[in-house]
């Protein structure tokens, strides 16, 4: 019996010494690389199994590992993650992270959400903040030019305010809207005032092509959509300030005009018998040499740039907070802009399955515009051409020649004196903004809400002073007001599971409200006598009187679909219900939808041993997207006011029918199909090659109706139209070295554009007002 007692002691012992020997502590501390402060909340978790720990406010942790060899991952948000091997003499492991850069570069965002790089079937071209917060351009717009393939932007005029135009992949419609949606964190914002965002708080902007991206956001995604995305903290970033200032010159983009001088003009005008040689003082004009682009365009135009920024982030919390004033002359006579901007993007986690947070921005811009619409020889772009090299703009002490004390020797009047003495400005209010929260009941399911408003407030005077000799005393001041605002309201469920490890879906239905409107009014006085009261209530009578409100509400319902198996085979498809006040009670709702496929034939077997290629992926795509711009209320028969009459002499205000009205009026339909290859070689040379095709059905068009009906024209869906072409793009790492990157990239694009069905069969379009063969 003591025998036994003995053995038993022993075998217990062993048992214990053998249990120890499978458990062991490790401990250490984390900090960032950037900055080697300690990281708060980092998890560190036993592979493999549920065993883990935080790291505390000091970066510290302790985990107790059980077994023998084991596998730690350190992970946490915006740092890569580490997997490191642990045993039982390792004792202490002190971990440094590194920010995961490459990560959000890998990162696109599309159509509500966001997904890693190759492994979505779409077609989205993505341009990254830094492309923009170094350019020395008053908005993004102008920085985004030859950026993406299949993007054309297009400057209409030099004013430093002006937006510039969006096409993607050719224009689909011929009276409908042509530009694309423009998504701003995730609400729909105007294209017209994109000098309000300052291109700095841009993190990234995606160009949303084919159908498979575009199509769930329905009626509103036939030219494409742009999908932009501000700046947020970085987690594990702590109180990081930014500081930025710019300043230069701009300057026309065409050198010297090749116009004649004074001598050569005199030599023209005495050989076509203008002047007959020896009548006039010729050495006296040769004295007078004007170059009238030096007079009329700033050549040396002035910018300057001052921001300030404020990001950071806990595993609780992010900010980013930034603010800039942005101030430019314009290269041509009479234009300035100021703006004065402020964002804030905010997000508090309240607990581990609920956070809210907002993304707001307002400016305020002072605008000044240089007359050039009109073709004259008054406004000074214009005139430019006209002038004559002889014609002196200036007096001997630098003021302006002017007609008033016969200083000014050429036709008219001088455009530069026009110019001071009738200025346009403007002033404008931006406010774009939007408020979410998402909840996570459950792993894989987040159920998120956002609503957003774009407002804009617009203030514009034009005048003339009434010193100016041709006003004749007499003075004038024009007022403008406007204001818009789209409010927008979205709610998503999203859901994303594996099943059996090599099957991976994500399932997202969604709800949409957009509500917007617009009003304005304008009216012109008369009558001031002095520049110093150039008011409203200086005036002696009131004229061109005039107001406006619109306003158009969506309804939307939409889900998308996605499966990919084992990372090589993907697919994903889409379905949206658009209604819009828009159309005719008939034909108010619509159908649309996307099917995507992509193969990534890198991950196949008989690829893999292939390292110098590094990336082989092909995809296709085919789905409708719909338009809907037309004006708001043309499918109603209308009447309308401001139409005058004469009677007896007298000039009578009148209401008269507008609209004829067409209440079976639709959404014009797109139907687009797109092919697309990537290839990647060495890791360092990317070459994307994509062909599409777009047919464009149901246009809607204003057709000329006969005179006889009293209207000139009629909102209808008739014509159809082809839009094909390719796109392709490369970039190539030259040196890529730790901290130093240089990169070429360019893209190249063909498109074919033609009209193939007009109404009534014609084969040329007629504009209505023309009133050509409307009989």
């Amino acid at each position: 019996m003591k025998r036994f007692s003995l053995w038993l002691v022993l075998f217990v012992l062993l048992g214990v010494q053998s249990a120890l020997a499978q458990s062991y502590t490790i401990k250490g501390n984390v900090v960032s690389k950037s900055n080697n402060e300690p990281l708060i909340g980092v998890s560190i978790l036993q592979k493999g199994t549920t065993n883990g720990v935080v790291t505390d406010i000091d970066g510290n942790y302790v985990l107790q590992v059980q077994g023998g060899e084991a596998t730690l991952v350190f992970s946490y948000i915006g740092m890569q993650t580490q997997e490191l091997k642990v045993n039982s003499r390792t004792g202490v492991l002190n971990v440094v992270m590194q920010d995961d850069t490459q990560l959000v570069d890998e990162v696109v965002v599309v159509a509500y959400g966001v997904r890693k790089k190759g492994t979505i079937a779409g077609s989205v071209s993505t341009v990254k903040g830094d492309k923009f917060e170094s350019v020395p351009a008053a908005s993004f717009d102008q920085a985004l030019q030859g950026q993406a393939s299949g993007l054309q932007v297009m400057s209409n005029s030099g004013e430093p305010s002006a937006a510039a135009s969006f096409q993607i992949r050719g224009v689909n419609s011929i009276n409908a809207g042509v530009s694309p949606l423009f998504i701003l964190d995730g609400i729909a914002v105007s294209a017209d005032d994109f000098s309000a965002l300052n291109p700095s708080d841009i993190e990234s902007v995606s160009v949303l092509k084919d159908a498979s991206s575009t199509s769930i956001y329905g009626a509103r995604a036939a030219n494409g959509v742009v999908v932009i995305t501000t700046k947020r903290g970085k987690m594990g970033e702590k109180g990081h300030i930014t500081a930025r200032a710019q300043y230069g010159i701009s300057k026309l983009a065409y050198g010297k005009w090749n116009q004649m001088n004074t001598s050569e003009r005199l030599d023209y005008e005495e050989e076509i018998g203008l002047r007959v040689p020896g009548t006039y003082d010729r050495e006296l004009l040769e004295r007078t040499n004007i170059d009238w682009r030096d007079a009329v365009y700033n050549d040396n135009a002035p910018f300057s740039n001052v921001e300030l920024q404020f990001s950071g982030a806990s595993d609780r919390y992010n900010y980013y907070v930034s603010g800039g004033v942005y101030n430019q002359e314009g290269i041509a006579l009479g234009s300035d802009f100021t703006r004065y901007s402020f964002r804030a993007n905010l997000e508090a986690k309240l607990n581990s399955w609920f956070k809210i947070g907002t993304n707001s921005a307002v400016s305020y811009e002072d605008i000044s515009e240089a007359t050039s619409g009109e073709y004259t020889t008054v406004t000074p772009i214009s005139a430019a051409r006209f002038m004559l090299p002889y014609w002196n703009p200036y007096k001997a002490d630098g003021s302006y020649a002017s007609v008033s004390d016969d200083t000014w020797l050429g036709t008219n009047v001088n455009p530069l004196e026009w110019q001071a003495n009738n200025p346009t400005n403007s002033n404008k209010w931006k406010v774009m903004a939007n408020l979410y929260g998402e909840l996570r009941p459950i792993e894989g399911l987040v159920i998120k809400s956002i609503g957003g408003v774009d407002f804009l407030d617009r203030r514009g005077d034009v005048s003339s002073n009434p010193s100016y000799l041709p006003n004749m005393g007499e003075g004038y001041l024009g007022r403008s007001f406007s204001r818009y605002y789209n409010l927008t309201w979205t709610n998503t469920i999203n859901y994303v599971f594996d099943y059996k490890d090599a099957h991976h879906f994500n399932v997202l239905l969604g709800q949409e409200a957009v509500n917007n409107q617009s009003e304005a009014f304008s009216i012109i006085t008369r009558g001031q006598s002095s520049d110093k009261l150039l008011n409203m209530s200086s005036a002696t009578r009131a004229e061109s009187p005039s107001d406006s409100f619109s306003g158009s509400t969506y309804l939307s319902f939409f889900a998308r679909g996605e499966y990919n198996y084992q990372g090589k085979y993907y697919a994903d498809f889409s379905v949206r219900r658009d209604g819009s006040s828009r159309f005719g009670k008939n034909s108010r709702w619509a159908n649309f939808w996307s099917v995507g496929l992509m193969w990534d034939a890198k991950r196949e077997a008989f690829l893999e041993d292939y390292e110098w290629l590094t990336n082989a992926q092909l995809s296709a795509s085919v789905g409708t997207s719909g338009n809907s711009s037309i004006p708001p209320y043309d499918h109603l028969a209308l009447f309308a006011g401001g139409l005058t009459y004469g009677l007896e002499g007298s000039v009578l205000p009148g209401i008269a029918p507008y609209s004829r009205g067409n209440e079976d009026l639709t959404w014009e339909k797109l139907l687009t199909t797109n092919i697309a290859l990537k290839l990647g070689f060495f890791d360092r040379i990317n070459v994307v090659a994509e062909f599409y095709h777009k047919k464009t059905t149901d246009m809607l068009m204003a057709v000329p109706v006969t005179l006889t009906s009293g209207y000139v024209e009629q909102w209808d869906n008739i014509g159809a139209m082809v839009n094909k072409g390719v796109d392709l793009s490369f970039d190539i790492d030259i040196l890529r070295m730790r901290d130093f990157r240089w990169n070429v990239g360019a893209n190249i694009s063909y498109n074919h554009n033609e009209i193939t069905e007009l109404y009534g069969g014609r084969d040329v379009y007629e504009l209505a007002n023309t009133n050509l063969n409307n009989s």
